[in-house]
């Protein structure tokens, strides 16, 4: 910035009021030596006023953005975000030293906290430490939260000397120089792309103008967050008291109820989960060198990054365990390059480009491939069917020794979560074949594609794929049929693209709300059996939820892959609401084979881990992250979607069930203190989706900005390589049910809409009568 620009932290030689003052010292001077009159001299008074006040709104609206000290350690400038306005607030450069300097004394206390803390044993396998796997943080997130530390210690220096400023609405971008490697935050955020490039980055940069939805970015906002101090603090009451504890809410409010609902299938809950980690996966605190913090150990209940869920007297299960505590890490703080309260960070782009099967960094991606013809890797058994590489990182919470001995490994793919649970590692072999089956027809067609050009362009149509099914038979499904279709969530027909439609913000970036409470009502899906079929020996069987949980070793069996596709496009799901099975409020997480009922008679229990009393309990889990997020309560989140916001208890007649109209004023002291998650999956259903109201309205707003603001849609033909008319004609005859036909093992016949229930309308079909995709479409000229 050159020296003559002027900014309100920065000062010219003579300010406006100095100016001011001069030039009514010099009308007075005149006054006296030629003895104007005294009304001359009012009225003259009165238009410079005017005039010094125009001139001062004039420099407060167009103020400059950028605002730096002389030595170049740091910078300020105001963000350009319309949401949040930043009032006009002068700081001196001793002011600004003092919040860099408290900055670091942030950093350097964070150092010697985690110096102190207690952390679980690397090789420790718990429940616990399977959770901070299935949400692994990478080193490089932690690296970008040290920094997030220190802004967050700079913010709260700022406040404390400007008191008068509502923090939650400050945006002043800062520069500690506290970014990875050594980079500043305008070096971090400026984006560095081939505006020509054909195909995405595997971490979403280059694609929004700003890199919003890109990897290791914040979420975004829809609402101010609602942290008890302003910053960072987790959300408390409305009277300022602690909330009622997030496990007692679990027991009263989410206790299980079986409420099988037949139209759809547990394929739909696994497809939404195998998205929700294409485009989220919240980073959360770790201590020195990516090592897990142990909450509910005494040494470490004033670490400011725990925050355990209490578990109080006669609690079914912890009382058992003799727990009085469930382990909970607080979500890392995003680098924001700014002042303002706490944000999370996101370590995976929020796209729908299949980052889940290739990974989100080009080190990962090019760690799966095989570098021959397109193709990812795969683990090829002996009798030629093929499985995901194998993993062999044995502190993963899922590889057993026992296994590993019988050659049996857990697997790699493209996000840290695919051994969470047999479904989700089985829709990861599915689309890795997938990959795989669509670069060898490609290589057909185009036998001089070489193995970047094959690679590429399978690639491209996967994530296209991902996008036409998750518009035609996921989506729909979710928000219902009439909502998709009032907000242009639906696929369009045979070779027509998609104009800018002007819907939503064009903001990509996976919203606060979505991530951690509106997206996480599948959780109330899953029904606490499952019924597995041995289609080698022609019987059936049911296996406890928590049982399949990282244990995908029946895959290495013959009919292992077809047992799991056919649970789950045979079992039903659980209707939307509050009850969640207790497979996930009192087992998540334990050990598939310590509690097995049936240990004597499984080979692999002979070498077991320690009996494990209890696992850990989602939904107390969920709730705690809407706090720990600051989400704003419920009944704020109804009047952000226009909905009637209730102000008593009495109000919620008719917007939830009866039996939450019951429960929540037991448990709450207020209805603005109900959460997010709680509150909206007790709605009454208004539509003919799965989710009520406020849900139905924060999920589609989502994918209303996933589609708007990705610059490669399948069906833009303002993207950078726009797929042909032709090529859009195939992609949609793209379906989950052909792709398992030509994936799977052994299967020759499923339902066309395998996230419904087979009916009529929707009959178990020959694999050959299902329509596929024909890639001469993407034969090239020579």
């Amino acid at each position: 910035m050159s020296a003559s620009e002027t900014t309100f932290l920065t000062h010219s030689n003579e300010s406006a009021y100095h100016k001011c003052r001069r030039v009514i010292r010099n009308q007075a001077n005149r006054f006296r030596q030629f003895q104007f009159c005294l009304c001359a001299i009012i009225l003259l008074v009165l238009i410079m006023i005017l005039v010094a006040v125009v001139s001062y709104s004039f420099n407060e609206i167009h103020y400059n953005e950028e605002i730096s000290q002389k030595n170049g350690t740091f910078s300020l400038k105001l963000s350009m975000s319309p949401n949040l306005i930043p009032s006009y607030h002068d700081l001196s450069d001793k002011e600004l030293s003092e919040v860099i300097e408290a900055g670091q004394r942030a950093i350097n206390h964070r150092h010697y906290l985690d110096s102190r803390a207690t952390f679980h044993p690397v090789d420790e396998v718990s429940p616990n430490t399977r959770h901070q796997n299935a949400v692994k943080t990478s080193l490089f997130a932690g690296k970008l939260a040290l920094a997030g530390v220190g802004e967050l210690g700079a913010t709260r220096y700022f406040h404390s000397i400007r008191k008068d400023i509502d923090i939650t609405s400050r945006d002043i971008y800062f520069d500690g120089n506290w970014a990875p490697s050594g980079s500043n935050c305008s070096e971090y955020f400026v984006s560095r792309c081939h505006e020509t490039s054909n195909y995405r980055t595997y971490d979403g940069t280059c694609n929004h103008p700003e890199n919003r939805g890109a990897a290791f970015t914040p979420f975004s906002r829809s609402l101010p967050p609602d942290y008890a101090d302003g910053i960072e603090a987790p959300r408390v009451a409305k009277s300022g008291k602690a909330l009622p504890s997030a496990r007692k809410i679990s027991l009263l409010a989410h206790r299980p109820v079986s409420s099988s609902n037949p139209g759809f299938t547990v394929m739909l809950a696994v497809f939404g989960q195998f998205l929700d980690h294409d485009i989220t996966a919240t980073a959360l605190s770790q201590g020195t060198n990516g090592s897990s913090l142990s909450c509910c150990s005494p040494d470490n209940l004033e670490h400011p990054e725990c925050f355990p869920v209490f578990v109080g007297p006669g609690d079914p299960v912890y009382d058992v365990a003799g727990s009085k505590c469930i382990e909970f890490v607080r979500s890392a703080p995003a680098m924001q390059c700014k002042l303002g309260p706490r944000q999370q960070l996101t370590q995976v782009s929020a796209f729908i480009d299949g980052s889940m099967i290739y990974g989100s960094d080009k080190s990962l991606a090019d760690s799966l491939r095989s570098f021959k013809a397109g193709q990812l890797k795969m683990y090829r058994l002996a009798n030629g069917r093929t499985l995901l590489p194998q993993s062999g990182d044995f502190n993963d919470g899922c590889n057993r020794e026992v296994e590993n001995k019988r050659g049996r490994y857990c697997f790699l793919s493209g996000d840290a979560r695919a051994n969470e649970n047999l479904h989700l590692t089985t829709m990861h072999l599915l689309w890795a074949r997938q990959h795989n089956f669509v670069a060898s027809e490609l290589q057909k067609v185009n036998p001089h594609w070489d193995d970047e050009r094959l690679y590429q362009e399978s690639r491209r149509i996967i994530g296209a794929q991902m996008q036409y099914i998750t518009y035609r038979e996921f989506v729909p499904v979710i928000i219902g049929k009439s909502e998709a279709r009032k907000r242009k969530l639906v696929p369009l027909e045979s070779n027509n693209y998609r104009e800018s439609s002007g819907e939503g913000d064009g903001d990509p970036a996976i919203a606060n709300n979505f991530a951690s409470a509106a997206f996480r009502f599948a959780h109330t899906l899953l029904p606490g059996l499952m019924k597995i079929t041995d289609a080698e020996k022609g019987t059936a069987d049911y296996i406890q939820l928590h049982k399949i949980l990282f244990n995908p070793y029946s895959l290495y069996g013959a009919s292992g892959v077809k047992s799991a596709i056919i649970s789950a496009t045979m079992n039903f799901i659980q209707k939307t609401s509050t009850h969640v099975t207790s497979q996930l409020t009192r087992h998540l997480f334990e050990d598939p084979l310590s509690n097995s009922e049936d240990n004597s008679s499984n080979p692999s229990a002979v070498h077991h881990l320690p009996f494990v009393p209890c696992g850990l309990d989602l939904v107390s889990l969920n709730i705690q992250r809407g706090r720990d997020h600051g989400l704003p309560g419920y009944t704020a989140w109804r009047e952000y979607c226009g909905l009637v916001r209730p102000r008593n208890f009495l109000q919620l007649r008719g917007i939830v069930d009866s039996d939450s109209f019951e429960q929540l004023p037991l448990l709450y002291e207020d209805v603005d203190d109900v959460d997010l998650y709680t509150g909206a999956l007790a709605e009454v259903k208004t539509s003919d989706g799965l989710v009520g109201p406020t849900f139905t309205c924060l999920i589609s707003q989502q994918f209303q900005r996933l589609q708007a603001g990705d610059r490669f849609w399948y069906e833009s033909s303002q993207s950078p390589y726009p797929f042909s008319r032709d090529q859009l004609v195939q992609l949609r005859k793209s379906s989950l049910a052909k792709l398992i036909c030509d994936c799977s093992d052994d299967i020759d016949e499923i339902q066309p809409l395998v996230m419904q229930s087979a009916r009529n309308g929707n009959p178990i079909t020959l694999c050959d009568d299902i329509e596929g995709v024909d890639f001469s479409a993407w034969k090239e000229a020579n």
